[in-house]
């Protein structure tokens, strides 16, 4: 911000400073040029100290070689503020990005206050530009679009659809007829993609990344030894003491009772068969008698 405001300081400073004719809607007759050439935009915009961003944009791209180079050609003038405005709007504007914008300010015809005034009412009148020379225009964005409005002013548009700016006259700056007219807009007239549309080269440099944090040097403690895991103790019952056969009585220990085999029970289940078997006979017996 404080370069764009020593800029401009400077343009105020190095530019003469225009009386009150230069500040009339009237049109100023623009300085006949040296050299034999028709006209330079350069010198025409030197009178007005408003227009030294736009003057000093179109010499540093040499949009102003273009311009002079041409007998018929309308150039569309923003002040210091609209400039001001692009610039912040775009702080890292490629260049080719920048010539186009410019270009497409160029009118490829002459237009003062009275062939605006003539324009069809309600109407577009689509007009060639500089940026359509140029063969990198797409989708109409090298028309320029002109719509005349009520008491003498007009509307400025790009002729591609999804324009993203448009522009009103505010007042005629210099005519000379019928080889440069200079007319000074409300703003810049931006055509769809013209800012935003990818530009071959290189891309922005990759920013460095951070350092990492020092990190103070701390003592490692040695690792302590495995502590083994408790060994969980089973309380043992204690013994019973130990006698000596010899030291017990004489009396013997009543034998354990043997248990039944499988032959015994078998010789039961029998007998109770056969009882079973005689009380049935019995009782068909004496149910017979």
């Amino acid at each position: 911000m404080a370069s764009r405001l020593s800029l401009l300081l400077l343009l105020a400073l190095v530019l003469p400073a225009s009386g009150d004719d230069a500040a009339a809607t009237a049109a100023a007759p623009a300085p006949a040029p040296a050299g034999g050439a028709s006209f330079n935009v350069t010198e025409i915009l030197g009178r007005f100290p408003e227009f030294g961003l736009f003057s000093y944009l179109i010499s540093k791209t040499h949009v102003d070689r273009d311009i002079n180079s041409r007998n018929t050609v309308t150039v569309l003038v923003p002040d210091n503020s609209a400039v001001d405005w692009l610039l912040r709007r775009s702080a890292r504007l490629p260049r080719a990005a920048l010539v186009e914008l410019l270009s497409v300010h160029v009118v490829l015809d002459y237009f003062d206050a009275a062939k605006i005034a003539a324009l069809p009412p309600g109407k577009p009148t689509v007009s060639t530009t500089l940026f359509q020379t140029t063969g990198n225009a797409r989708r109409r964005t090298g028309f320029l679009a002109i719509t005349p409005t009520a008491k003498g002013g007009a509307v400025f548009a790009s002729a591609a659809p999804g324009a993203l700016v448009n522009a009103t006259l505010k007042r005629v700056v210099a005519a000379v007829p019928y080889n440069i007219s200079v007319l000074q807009i409300s703003n810049f007239v931006v055509p769809p993609g013209v800012l935003t549309r990818p530009r071959p080269g290189p891309g922005p440099l990759p920013l460095p990344s951070p350092p990492l944090p020092r990190m103070k040097p701390m003592a490692i403690a040695p690792t302590p030894a495995p502590v083994p895991a408790p060994t969980k103790m089973v309380p043992i019952p204690p013994s019973l003491p130990l006698t000596d056969p010899a030291d017990e009585d004489g009396d013997e220990a009543p034998a354990a009772a043997p248990a039944p085999s499988h032959g015994n029970a078998v010789k039961v289940m029998s007998w109770w068969s056969g009882l079973g078997v005689l009380v049935g006979t019995m009782a068909c017996v004496f149910g017979y008698l």
